[in-house]
């Protein structure tokens, strides 16, 4: 599943946008995505194609903590976990393609991403049809989960003129873009393999312009994970989500994975790591001018107005022609509240501070690369947060 403004273009079209892990619209009406689970009463697969544009995938470890479950976390580079396994064997993704009523009560909504919430905290397909009868959750205006457990119980969550509709299971069973080729090819006699669940992904790809980027199977008894590329036709690989986590918080780039194996773990990048806010409180500030000045860049951003003066010229070219893009996606987040200083550091070019930017909808951890002479070298949403019950998607 995924979700997105629909943004396409240069990468600093991307930074600038702050919106990249917070793009919940699903602007195509087809369903995305295939997810299917496999169980025989012994072992029980969970298996996904992650159908979409973004070609930069990534899949990355959480190791657990007091209150929390590890998890593996798949999705791209925004950091925004579009599914994942827990070390309790719970699984999820989600299918986009849907445009259902649904209120979303501001009270009982969770903090950051509702999947890596539901993650943490599950144990049981029960739990997690608990979690969304008392949490709140804005995608199912557009999107419904399918989450599956190690005992074989798997449930769809999603919403149906208003109400809350949950399709509960114990038999193996499939949803999404290609549920009827799933249906057709899936045969109940055969043995239970991640080999034979594989044969099923591949069938069940989607081509064109939202082509299957990954597929992965969790095996919720054993922890194990498969992953495949077939489109890019880079060599499935195997891991297991406990001796993963045993290794700290890190991720790979599925792309590059075969490589990274044999590399030392990257740790965790800002967008991936639980609640990063709070690791940037606001500090003082020795130059409120700057700030207000970068106060006044955003809000020039969103009233469609930006200025040549303020930039250097080789990213003014590149950011000048999506100045339209950038107002309509900014505009999503409601009226920009405030704008704090969480980090400054003196660089040989000039500046690089770090600022917490809240708005109505959502918090964004961003980084601005000042010259000296007070041109913006560059800057990138390092990390964003909704803020509960808003949807930005609207």
């Amino acid at each position: 599943m995924q979700r997105d403004l629909g943004i396409h273009g240069p990468p600093l079209l991307a930074t600038l946008a702050i919106v990249a892990t917070l793009t919940f619209s699903f602007v195509h009406n087809s369903s995305a995505c295939t997810v299917f689970v496999l169980t025989d009463g012994h072992r029980v697969l969970f298996c996904n194609n992650e159908d979409w544009t973004n070609p930069a995938t990534r899949i990355w470890f959480v190791p657990g903590g007091t209150g929390y479950q590890g998890c593996v976390y798949v999705g791209f580079d925004d950091g925004w976990a579009r599914g994942g396994m827990n070390s309790e064997g719970l699984a999820c993704d989600w299918v986009g393609g849907f445009l259902e009523e649904w209120h979303v009560d501001s009270a009982t909504s969770v903090r950051g991403n509702p999947t890596e919430r539901l993650l943490e905290s599950c144990a049981t397909v029960d739990e997690a049809i608990q979690f969304f009868q008392n949490h709140s959750e804005p995608d199912f205006r557009r999107a419904r989960i399918f989450v599956a457990d190690r005992s074989g119980a798997s449930v769809v969550i999603g919403a149906h003129e208003g109400k809350l509709q949950i399709d509960r299971s114990e038999r193996s069973r499939g949803f999404g873009y290609a549920f009827q080729t799933f249906r057709d090819s899936f045969a109940r006699d055969s043995e239970l393999t991640a080999a034979n669940g594989a044969s099923l992904l591949h069938a069940c790809l989607q081509e064109g312009t939202y082509a299957t980027k990954y597929s992965n199977i969790f095996d919720l008894t054993s922890g194990d994970i498969y992953l495949h590329q077939f489109h890019q036709r880079v060599p499935s690989a195997q891991m297991n989500l406990g001796v993963e986590l045993a290794r700290g918080g890190h991720y790979f780039d599925m792309v590059q994975i075969h490589r990274q194996f044999s590399n030392p773990v990257m740790s965790l990048l800002l967008n991936m790591r639980r609640f990063v806010m709070d690791e940037f409180p606001p500090i003082h500030d020795p130059d409120t001018r700057l700030t207000n000045h970068v106060r006044a860049l955003i809000e020039d951003a969103i009233s469609g107005n930006m200025q040549a003066d303020d930039y250097r010229a080789e990213f003014w070219s590149a950011i000048s022609p999506l100045q339209m893009s950038i107002r309509e996606d900014l505009r999503r987040f409601g009226r920009l509240q405030s704008v704090a200083l969480v980090e400054c550091r003196t660089e040989p070019q000039g500046r690089l501070n770090r600022y917490r930017i809240e708005f109505d909808n959502i918090r964004s951890l961003m980084r601005f690369e000042i010259d000296d002479r007070g041109k913006v070298v560059s800057f990138k949403s390092e990390a964003t947060e909704r803020r509960p019950g808003a949807d930005p998607g609207e």
